[in-house]
């Protein structure tokens, strides 16, 4: 008997009507068009990516092995590689006649052969007899021909910048004590010594000023004078250091500087400021100390008309800090874009024309299309071209008298920017993506109110450059010193950051001024601290006895206010 297997029947196959099979093929369709043109956007957002990668590459490899300065005669030749210049050719030779003519009604001098900006090389040897250094005369002679009675007919004579260390010295103080016989019995007078900041102290006031300056002034931490002093013999620590700076510093800020932060604030017609973090070392914490990790606190630097050089420590970059630093002035405050600023001209009251006036920065502005003209956007050239044709027309306008000055800018400069921003708006338009270019024209078109602001006023620059130069000090001294020991010694250093800055803006030598400061402070009237700032000192000085100044440890006898003296008076002392 033969088993037989039953197969089951093959399915039947079903059939698509044409009206069906269409449709299925149009949404195949659509969804193959939807998916390309996703993978097209995802292509165009990675190959954005890609470009924006490589633009930040080009900048990262000029920071590290380019030049560190944006140079102000920078060939935008270079920058573009010398391609992207055809089409602006007409433009330069536009913005190039605009700035002859400027120069023509200016009366500037005409450029020397050379490239713009170079400074002249010196010739010859440097005449070491035009200082008023001392000097220290060796005669070289010929014993046997001056034995013989030979007539000497002259000298070769040459010169040496030659150096010798003042080193230090002990300030020996004897106080006399006198035996006064008073109501029949014998009692002993000792002489008042004379007033000082720093009572029964180890330190002398040239001391403290030596050590003010080295570490301020030239950069110099305390651990690497501590190994200076060491070597000429002094054996001192930077600890004591810092606590002999930290209260020089703190009583220069309460007095001093104090006063001439109210001054600008009350008088200053332009005040130029930036800010740049440093690091503070916290208090140690928990019953066994531990060290916490350094926080990070901000220096804001403002430097004020042709007067003076300020600096202000705060523990956060906000709006706050930056309403109690100049919530009162009434002037124009330049700075960069950053929004902490807004408040000022946001708060005040809007129906009356009182309060601070913000002010834009050029160069921040043209920092933005170097980088764009360095990665060859041609919008960065373009703007590069018009941003130093600006420059130099303000530039020729440099040397105009003050009343003539602001016409002149009407007349010569105006034009250059208002062409700028009006190239920026339609650039802007037409230029796509996320790149240097865009944020370059967006940061010029958001800023065009600030930065027209700068021909509002004759004295207002184009940038404020001299407030980033002023901030050197402090990043000098965060490469040197790492860290700030405590926020009262940041305000300590931004104190004598202040008054050596200033002393240098009117050719002062700082440990001399603070050397006699020091001395004269304790003895001055708490509302005439003004006097004393180094824009004052001079004349102040002169109406001081010299043999006052010049012993190491005296009384003063104070002089009276001057004719006319400053208007602002300082706060009392803490």
């Amino acid at each position: 008997m033969v088993n037989s297997v039953s197969t089951p029947p093959a399915p039947a196959r079903a059939t698509l009507s044409a009206e069906e099979a269409s449709r299925l093929i149009t949404a195949l369709q659509s969804e193959l068009v939807g998916m390309k043109a996703e993978m097209g956007a995802k292509m165009a957002s990675l190959e954005e990516t890609i470009a924006n990668l490589a633009q930040e590459n080009t900048l990262l490899k000029r920071r590290l092995f380019g030049n560190k300065t944006e140079r102000s005669h920078t060939s935008e030749a270079q920058l573009a590689l010398g391609d992207l210049l055809a089409a602006e050719s007409q433009l330069q030779k536009e913005l190039d006649a605009a700035v002859a003519k400027a120069k023509e009604e200016a009366g500037a001098e005409p450029e020397r052969p050379g490239a713009p900006g170079e400074r002249a090389k010196p010739k010859g040897r440097r005449d070491l007899f035009a200082s008023n250094l001392p000097r220290s005369l060796v005669e070289i002679l010929d014993e046997e021909l001056e034995g013989k009675g030979c007539r000497r007919i002259g000298f070769e004579e040459s010169k040496q910048l030659m150096f010798r260390r003042g080193g230090f010295w002990v300030l020996v103080k004897r106080v006399a004590k006198y035996e006064v016989i008073e109501d029949g019995s014998p009692t002993v007078v000792t002489v008042p010594s004379p007033e000082t900041l720093f009572p029964r102290a180890l330190l002398h006031t040239s001391t403290v000023a030596h050590l003010m300056v080295s570490k301020f002034g030239i950069g110099v931490p305390h651990y690497r004078l501590e190994r200076e002093l060491a070597d000429q013999g002094v054996p001192l620590d930077r600890g004591t250091m810092g606590r002999y700076v930290e209260h020089a510093g703190n009583t220069l800020g309460a007095t001093i500087v104090q006063a001439m932060w109210a001054d600008a604030i009350a008088n200053a017609q332009v005040i130029s400021t930036d800010a740049t973090g440093a690091l503070i070392q916290p208090e140690k914490v928990g019953p066994k100390g531990l060290a916490q990790a350094c926080k990070k606190g901000h220096f804001f630097t403002a430097v004020v008309d042709c007067d003076a050089v300020l600096f202000a420590y705060v523990e956060h970059h906000s709006s706050a800090s930056v309403k109690q630093l100049f919530g009162g002035f009434g002037g124009y405050l330049q700075a960069d874009a950053s929004n902490v600023y807004d408040a000022l001209e946001h708060g005040r009251p809007q129906d009356t024309d009182e309060g601070v006036t913000l002010v834009g920065c050029f160069a921040h502005l043209r920092r933005y299309f170097f980088e764009a003209a360095i990665c060859r956007h041609p919008a960065g050239v373009q703007g590069l071209m018009r941003i130093r044709a600006i420059y130099a027309a303000d530039q020729a306008l440099s040397r105009a008298p003050e009343t003539e000055r602001k016409a002149l800018r009407e007349q010569h400069v105006r034009p250059l920017a208002t062409g700028f921003f009006d190239w920026a708006r339609g650039a802007r338009l037409g230029t796509q993506g996320r790149n240097l270019a865009t944020k370059a024209l967006g940061y010029a078109v958001n800023q065009e109110a600030e930065l027209m602001r700068v021909l509002d006023d004759a004295k207002l620059p184009l940038d404020n450059t001299r407030s980033e130069r002023a901030l050197r000090k402090i990043v000098v001294g965060r490469k040197a010193w790492m860290f700030y020991g405590s926020d009262t010694h940041a305000e300590a250093a931004a104190a004598i950051f202040s008054v050596i800055a200033s002393c240098r803006l009117h050719r002062l030598d700082p440990f001399v001024y603070l050397e006699e400061i020091l001395r004269v402070l304790p003895y001055w009237p708490r509302d005439r601290y003004l006097e004393l700032a180094p824009k004052y000192w001079q004349a102040t000085r002169g109406r001081l006895k010299p043999e006052e100044l010049a012993a190491p440890l005296s009384a003063f006898q104070i002089p009276p206010p001057a004719p006319v003296p400053p208007a602002v008076a300082s706060p009392s002392a803490s």
